[in-house]
C-alpha cells in the first residue's frame, strides 16, 4: 500500500490525527526528552565507577505518562462510536501476561518496585490504544515516528561537539554508549523503511540519515548494535520475500530457522558453540563477561523456576537483591543479566516466559498479514521484531527501563490484537 492511497486525515478531524501521534510522542520521550532533561547525570556510564544508581521515579515521568494517558482516555471517549474491537484470544493473552506480572508483586523481594515499574508499561499501553483503534493504516502511525528518529539522529550528531567520549565509547545524549547504539539502530530501520515510501521528502530524509547513523554507531563503539543494523534488514527482506513469494508464514519461518540456530549455538555441532559466536561479535569468548552473569542467573532461576523472583524485583533493588551479596563486583553491580530471555525467566519464571513467547508468535502472525497488504510497513515491523529478538540475546530490553524498543514492542502487541472493520490493522 503506497502513501498515495493512504488518507492523510484519519479518524474525524484533529482527534484522529492526534491519536496517530501518540506512539510518536512516547518515542520522542525516550529518544529525546528524557535524555536531554535527565540522562546525563542519572546513572554512571561505566560500571567500574561504582554501583548503578537505583532509578527513582522522576518528576517528568510522573507528569508525562499520566498526562498522555489522560489525553488518550479523552480521545477514546470522544471517538467511542468509531472504536474498533480487539481479538478475544489476543486480548486475553495480554491481560493474562500483564496480570501475572502484577501478581508477582505478592512474592517479589520489593513489591513496591514491581508495581511501580509495571505501572509505567500499563500507562504506555493505554496511551497508545487510540492510535491502533483510530488509525486507517500503520503508515499513519509510523510516519510521525520516523520523523522523531530523524530528530534524534540530528541531535546526537550535534552532540559530538559538546559531549565527551567515555572510556568505553561515545554516549551521545544518553547515559551509555549502548543506548546510543540501540537508538541509532532503530533509527536505521526506520530510515530504510522511509526509502520504501512514495513521498520523496521522506525517502530523501531516510537516505540522508543512514550515513549519519552509521557514523554514530562507529564512534559509539557499540559492536552489537552495528552488527544488528547490518544483519536485521537483509534478514527482514528475506523473510518478507519468503512470505510473499513462497507463502511460508512468518511464525513458521521463525521457528524453522530458530531450531538449527539454537542447535549450533548450543554446541550441537562439534567444535562450534556460543563461544565462537562471541569471539566474532566481541573478540571475547565470554561475551565481555556476560557468561558469568548468565551462570549466576541460571542458578537463581533454578531456585524459583515456576514463578520467578518478581517482575523487576531482582536487579537494581539495592541490598535486597541476592546479586549484591556476590563477591564478583561485575555481578553485584549489574543492572540486569544482559539477556532478555534469562531475565524474563528470572523475574517471572516459566509462566511469564511461556506467555511472552506466545505473544511473540501472535505478533509474528499479525506481521504475516501486514506484509501481504503493506510491504513497507511489514518490512519495518519484521525488522523491529527480529531486532528485539536478537538484541535480547545480549542485552535485557524487554519491559526494562526507558527504551525505544519497548515502545515498538508494546505497539506491536496492541496492533496484533486490534481489528478495524473486521480485519487486522495494516
Amino acid at each position: 500500500m503506497s502513501d498515495a492511497i493512504i488518507p492523510r486525515s484519519i479518524g474525524q478531524g484533529y482527534r484522529g490525527r492526534l491519536a496517530a501521534l501518540l506512539p510518536a510522542m512516547n518515542l520522542a520521550y525516550f529518544m529525546l526528552i528524557w535524555p536531554l532533561v535527565y540522562a546525563r547525570g542519572y546513572v554512571p556510564a561505566d560500571l567500574s565507577s561504582g554501583p548503578v544508581a537505583e532509578a527513582q521515579p522522576a518528576l517528568l515521568n510522573r507528569l508525562f505518562f499520566p498526562g498522555l494517558t489522560a489525553l488518550a482516555v479523552i480521545l477514546l471517549i470522544a471517538e467511542r462510536h468509531r472504536l474498533g474491537r480487539f481479538r478475544l484470544f489476543g486480548s486475553f493473552l495480554l491481560i493474562a501476561f500483564f496480570g501475572y506480572l502484577a501478581l508477582t508483586a505478592t512474592w517479589a523481594l520489593v513489591p513496591a518496585t514491581t508495581l511501580t515499574r509495571l505501572s509505567l508499561y500499563i500507562l504506555l499501553i493505554v496511551s497508545m490504544i487510540p492510535a491502533v483503534l483510530l488509525a486507517d493504516g500503520m503508515d499513519d502511525i509510523l510516519r510521525p515516528m520516523f520523523w522523531v528518529t530523524v530528530a534524534a539522529v540530528v541531535v546526537n550528531v550535534a552532540s559530538v561537539a559538546v559531549v565527551h567520549t567515555t572510556s568505553i565509547g561515545f554516549p551521545g545524549i544518553y547515559t551509555h554508549k549502548n543506548t546510543l547504539g540501540a537508538n541509532a539502530t532503530i533509527a536505521g530501520l526506520f530510515a530504510i523503511y522511509a526509502m520504501t515510501r512514495a513521498d520523496h521528502r521522506i525517502r530523501m530524509a531516510g537516505f540522508l540519515c543512514l550515513p549519519a547513523i552509521l557514523g554514530l554507531l562507529l564512534i559509539s563503539q557499540s559492536k552489537t548494535s552495528l552488527g544488528l543494523l547490518l544483519l536485521v534488514p537483509p534478514a527482514a527482506i528475506l523473510a518478507v520475500a519468503t512470505r510473499r513469494l513462497l507463502r511460508i508464514a512468518l511464525p513458521i519461518l521463525m521457528v524453522v530457522l530458530t531450531i538449527p540456530a539454537a542447535f549450533l549455538v548450543g554446541g550441537g555441532a562439534p567444535g562450534f558453540d556460543y563461544r565462537d559466536v562471541s569471539r566474532v561479535v566481541s573478540g571475547d569468548p565470554t561475551f565481555t563477561g556476560r557468561t558469568d552473569l548468565w551462570k549466576f542467573s541460571a542458578g537463581q532461576i533454578a531456585e524459583r523456576p515456576l514463578a520467578g523472583w518478581g517482575f523487576q524485583s531482582f536487579w537494581g533493588i539495592g541490598s535486597a537483591s541476592p546479586a549484591t551479596k556476590m563477591t564478583d563486583t561485575f555481578i553485584a553491580r549489574a543492572p540486569h543479566s544482559h539477556n532478555g530471555y534469562i531475565d524474563m525467566a528470572l523475574e517471572g519464571g516459566l509462566i511469564a516466559i511461556s506467555l511472552f513467547l506466545v505473544i511473540i508468535l501472535m505478533i509474528a502472525w499479525w506481521i504475516d498479514r501486514l506484509v501481504d497488504r503493506n510491504a513497507g510497513a511489514g518490512f519495518l515491523m519484521t525488522s523491529c521484531l527480529l531486532y528485539t529478538l536478537w538484541q535480547n540475546l545480549f542485552e535485557t530490553d524487554w519491559l526494562h527501563g526507558l527504551t525505544t524498543s519497548n515502545v515498538l514492542l508494546l505497539l506491536m502487541m496492541l496492533s496484533a490484537v486490534t481489528l478495524r472493520n473486521g480485519r487486522a490493522l495494516t
